[in-house]
């Protein structure tokens, strides 16, 4: 009886919400088999159920369901228990009238699966399985830099889906929703961190602009979290914003410019020099264009970045000197600003390559610091982040908390800051936090 109904769709929508719940129930339950055969879903070992409550049948308990769907609602259930797909239990006195728990029979499992044209989740996780194992082996054995982490990720998820597990974490999602996101890994490899608007990227690789939006980027982001970070060895705060992360991986959410100002004379491609110490407020380029910058000339004793704005603009207007060049970071480095510092240390032309670093005197301004000589620069030192201002501007500075403490009291703990030990023990004693633009006032 029930593939007929299967086949004419006779089965009322509220009869099926019932089993979806059943279905979804038996499939999160820890009584669902693992693994088993390919061909057919396994049996629970325990009874799974569901109440019918208001939250499964809305308006079934509080009277407000219309009569006619009760009805229909309950044909089909009693047909369904009929043909041995479920079992049904009945309110004390109210048999016929009021249901209290639908249960799905071991027997009646294959059966509900095929009523709903839904596939077992074994199966689903069984393919997802086979198109992960069949990507990797079209890349490279050994993957491009900064990459990695796909093979932990993969060697993580994919026993899990073989044995017809959802995996507690790197979930990939369905069959459908995997093909789009490998599509994206594929295609950000092979950009090599070039920038693109994510619009742009998501029109070519998914062939709709607003794809990679809706259904790719929640699913990368919480992968890149998990599996990169910790890879890439940068503090978490990094990327605490996503468009910072993506940022990371070559997708443009934001337009990301490279302002500085200074004696530099650079060609873009084959194009003219151009003189960037003719502009005396400096100039901007975009981060696109790092890829293709030439250095011509550096005539420069020290490059000077400088986190926030107000202090970058008060900077170069009134004490910049003509032998340094100052970038303005904004906080920190994006993927174009490390490109740009990296050609500047490597045509270095006077002495030692040298770079200051202007930030707050807080935990994010030693963060900013220390990425910067993580991934560009390894001997940049601080600059006007003494910690004997805290003192001078002692009633600028701003308190924290227990928290703040805990995580400054880290940064004492690790020998890759011992270089701003000093500042970490003066923020602790003081008790506050320094912002650059209090120099200013």
């Amino acid at each position: 009886m029930s593939e007929g109904w299967a086949a004419d769709n006779r089965l009322s929508p509220l009869a099926q919400a019932v089993l979806h719940q059943l279905l979804d129930r038996l499939e999160r339950s820890r009584g669902q088999a693992q693994g088993g055969a390919a061909d057919g879903p396994s049996r629970p070992a325990r009874r799974i159920q569901v109440r019918m409550t208001d939250e499964v049948v809305p308006g079934y308990l509080a009277g407000t369901l219309d009569p006619a769907a009760r009805r229909a609602l309950h044909a089909d259930l009693a047909r369904l228990e009929a043909d041995g797909v479920i079992a049904l239990r009945w309110v004390k006195f109210e048999e016929g009238n009021l249901l209290e728990r639908v249960y799905l029979t071991p027997d009646g499992v294959a059966a509900a699966y095929r009523l709903l044209g839904r596939r077992p989740v074994r199966d689903v996780l069984a393919e997802v399985a086979g198109e992960l194992m069949a990507w990797r082996a079209s890349l490279p054995h050994a993957l491009p830099p900064g990459w990695s982490w796909l093979d932990r990720w993969l060697e993580e998820v994919l026993p899990a889906l073989r044995a017809g597990r959802a995996p507690a974490h790197g979930m990939p999602g369905g069959v459908a929703e995997v093909r789009r996101l490998l599509a994206v890994l594929s295609g950000l490899m092979q950009q090599g961190g070039t920038p693109v608007p994510v619009r742009v990227f998501s029109k070519r690789c998914l062939g709709d602009s607003k794809a990679f939006e809706r259904y790719v980027k929640a699913r990368l982001v919480s992968l890149v979290r998990r599996y990169a970070l910790p890879v890439w060895g940068v503090a978490p705060e990094a990327y605490a914003d996503d468009a910072v992360l993506l940022r990371e991986l070559g997708l443009e959410v934001t337009h990301d410019l490279i302002a500085f100002c200074g004696p530099l004379r650079f060609r873009l491609r084959a194009g003219p020099v151009v003189d960037a110490g003719a502009f005396p407020a400096g100039l901007a380029l975009d981060a696109a264009d790092v890829a293709e910058l030439m250095v011509v000339d550096l005539p420069v004793r020290r490059v000077i970045t400088i986190e926030n704005k107000a202090n970058y603009r008060e900077y170069v207007r009134r004490e910049r000197r003509a032998d340094e060049v100052v970038v303005f970071l904004g906080g920190f480095a994006s993927p174009g600003q490390r490109e740009f510092l990296r050609r500047l240390r490597a045509a270095w032309q006077h002495g030692t390559p040298c770079l200051l670093h202007w930030g707050d005197l807080d935990y994010g301004g030693i963060l900013i610091l220390q990425h910067l000589r993580d991934t560009c620069w390894p001997d940049a030192q601080p600059w006007r982040m003494e910690p004997g201002l805290l003192a001078a501007y002692a009633d600028l500075l701003e308190p924290f908390d227990a928290a703040y403490r805990r995580r400054l009291e880290g940064l004492r703990a690790d020998p890759r800051y011992a270089w701003a030990h000093p500042l970490v023990d003066a923020l602790l004693a003081r008790g506050g936090t320094l912002e650059q633009e209090a120099l200013l006032t």
